[in-house]
């Protein structure tokens, strides 16, 4: 049993590096062929003309957790060749995304089977953004380079169709080739967040085409299992992850009756965290200079209070006194002298004069 399992295993890789071996090589031909009439005579079935969206090639399938692509490409189907053009249908399911990515040697074409999606893109640094609600029977243009993505909002499947202008239009998925780049650069252009945390997040990024939204996860009532992390860019010595960073977990979690994911509250959190560490060397001097400005305006406040205390005292010393309000009379203010006289006072010579004065 397990000998033929084996053999099996072994026809076929054996019989896929054989096709690929002859695809490599009648690319090759086609591509030096002097004229158009013997690329035709390279190709001598008619069946060669013929791509099957529905039962495709493997090699030109991109599946994902919540959806497939397929793409028709001179790799794939070598009738292309010189023709300068290539074919992706899209089949995303409710609420799949074609996560934001660019083409580097093709401008898109955009048309929309059934159903309705969310198509926005970036075409350049300084531009603004432009996203459309594209409907059954619509078409959008994405030019090439423009960095763009397919959302579908809705809780069906649905289906577009892209053409592109070239034979070999290329792909470079945003969050992976950015999170590919070496770590300190990644950390360095995202506010140093950390190469540690670089490394973290890199796991996380799920292939093409993965589930969108939580708010139509949640509309949907979809609850997202494992979602394949296997399109990450290769690490060599100059992209290679610090030590201790981890390995890829291959799986991420969401729930559907949640309105915040758990990832955003952990990188919140961490955040909140580095924040907090950077700055704890500073509190003891922030102590200090609240303690000096506390003790200054305590200090003003005693000065202002000696101020005014003297300045009420030598109010009161110069203070004169006003008569009452006679009638008719304005107040008039005086300032009683007593009338003494030069000579000390004698009682008994003051009841003398009294009674020779009678």
């Amino acid at each position: 049993m397990l000998a033929s399992l084996l053999l099996s295993s072994v026809l076929v890789a054996t019989g896929a590096l054989a096709q690929t071996t002859a695809t490599a090589s009648l690319i090759a031909e086609l591509d030096v062929a002097p004229d158009h009439v013997d690329r035709v005579a390279d190709l001598p079935q008619d069946s060669e003309f013929l791509f099957d969206f529905f039962n495709p090639p493997s090699s030109g399938v991109v599946p994902g957790a919540a959806g497939h692509l397929v793409l028709a490409s001179v790799s794939d189907f070598p009738a292309l060749v010189g023709n300068g053009i290539a074919l992706l249908a899209g089949f995303l399911g409710p609420c799949g995304m074609n996560t934001p990515h660019t083409h580097p040697r093709a401008a898109e074409f955009l048309y929309q089977v059934n159903g309705s999606i969310q198509n926005g893109m970036l075409t350049e640094t300084g531009s603004r953004f432009i996203i459309n609600n594209v409907t059954a029977g619509q078409g959008m243009i994405l030019p090439q380079g423009s960095i763009h993505f397919q959302f579908n909002d809705n809780c069906e499947p649905v289906q577009f169709v892209s053409a592109l202008n070239s034979e070999d239009p290329g792909t470079l998925l945003a969050a992976q080739s950015l999170f590919g780049l070496p770590p300190s650069i990644v950390a360095a252009s995202l506010g140093e967040i950390g190469v540690e945390e670089v490394g973290w997040l890199a796991e996380k990024i799920p292939d093409d085409v993965a589930f969108g939204s939580q708010e139509c996860l949640t509309r949907c009532g979809i609850s997202v299992g494992v979602q394949p992390t296997a399109e990450q860019v290769p690490r060599v010595s100059g992209n290679a992850l610090p030590t201790g960073s981890g390995t890829p977990s291959n799986t991420w979690q969401a729930r559907a009756t949640s309105t915040v994911t758990n990832f955003s509250r952990s990188l919140i959190g961490d955040l909140a965290t580095d924040y907090a560490s950077t700055h704890a060397s500073m509190r003891p001097v922030t102590i200090a200079l609240i303690a000096v400005v506390g003790v200054m305006g305590l200090g003003y406040v005693v000065l202002a209070a000696l101020f005014f205390t003297r300045r009420g005292r030598k109010d009161g010393k110069d203070r004169s006194y006003v008569r009452p309000d006679m009638a008719g009379r304005t107040l008039v203010p005086t300032t009683e002298k007593l009338d003494l006289a030069s000579e000390p006072y004698d009682p008994v010579h003051v009841s003398l004069g009294a009674r020779a004065d009678a």
